[in-house]
């Protein structure tokens, strides 16, 4: 649920993406779930010791599949199973990012991240900016974290939902690898298709090229539904996150497809929002599914005699 919006906040496209970061901010361990099948209808069965009894009334006739230029779309089950056997899925991940943050009449920003994705839903966070080393940080599967100032040896602690607020010009608060960072864990260890179903199959927006197939599904972080397209290699085009029928909260753009051993990745996302002039571009450089991430590499203190301050102080203070 978004947070009550105030009179700054109350434009439609800043709740949309109110509501979008907030759901990321509750979503916890959610990006951990795997593929499974749809499951089996019920049997039904006579009751023991009756007789034939009345005829049962005849099933009603299937809703014909949608169309694009009068052929009917491929089904939606055949189309998923295809692509997420061509991307690949892995539980635990380590990758390392470059994702770069542009205001519409602001200077560019680069953070350089470092992470680790264990199965459990944790994530162990060391990001640098312009070079030099910024937070190290773990947060845990319900979302809370503890933030080290790497440089000013200062300490945060509090959670995704602070952290995932807009200021009065509609931009996330905090900084976008944190705000974002259940959505880029899940890409990492899943692709851009949802791995759950259920599925179905839509037509592709206008303007699609050739040969492209669109499906439906449950966002895993977020809960929203997203709208997936994919290209006729299996791989993804575009995906948007819906936080009502219709209507956008964030798209991603994917591009520059490689392989990483048995993972297969866009290595550029483009990032946009509604009502969020800045734009947002992530560059995956690694990515490698492990067996496991050792409790060391999770375990996380802050240094001796580092000065505790608040989230309010941390987010003014990257605003400076």
């Amino acid at each position: 649920m978004p947070p009550p919006a105030s009179p700054r906040h109350s434009r439609p496209a800043r709740v949309a993406s109110a509501a979008l970061l907030m759901a990321l901010a509750l979503a916890g361990s959610a990006c951990n779930e795997r593929a499974e099948g749809p499951a089996a209808p019920p049997a039904v069965e006579a009751a023991a010791g009756s007789g034939p009894g009345p005829a049962p009334a005849p099933a009603p006739s299937p809703a014909p599949p949608p169309t694009v230029a009068g052929e009917a779309l491929p089904p939606a089950a055949d189309t998923a199973a295809a692509a997420l056997a061509a991307s690949g899925q892995a539980g635990t991940v380590t990758c390392d990012l470059i994702i770069r943050a542009k205001s519409l009449q602001g200077d560019a920003l680069l953070f350089q991240l470092s992470l680790w994705c264990p199965e459990d839903g944790r994530v162990r966070v060391r990001a640098s900016k312009l070079d030099f080393d910024f937070i190290d940080a773990v947060v845990e599967r319900d979302g809370s974290f503890v933030l080290e100032l790497v440089r000013s040896h200062e300490v945060v602690r509090g959670t995704l939902g602070d952290i995932n607020v807009l200021d009065a010009k509609g931009h996330p608060s905090g900084p976008p690898f944190l705000a974002y960072l259940l959505l880029l864990v899940s890409e990492a260890k899943n692709g851009a298709l949802p791995p759950r179903g259920p599925y179905r199959a839509v037509p592709p927006p206008p303007g699609s090229p050739p040969h492209t197939r669109t499906l439906l599904a449950k966002d895993p972080v977020s809960g929203l539904e997203t709208e997936t397209t994919l290209g006729p290699d299996d791989n993804p085009l575009s995906k948007r996150i819906l936080d009502a029928p219709g209507t956008e909260a964030l798209r991603l753009d994917y591009a520059r497809i490689e392989h990483f051993h048995n993972l297969v990745r866009a290595t550029k996302l483009k990032l946009s929002i509604p009502g969020d002039d800045s734009e947002y571009t992530v560059r995956l450089r690694t990515l490698d599914a492990v067996p496991a991430i050792s409790e060391e590499r999770m375990h996380f203190t802050p240094s001796p005699g580092d000065k505790e301050i608040s989230v309010g102080e941390f987010l003014k203070r990257l605003n400076e």
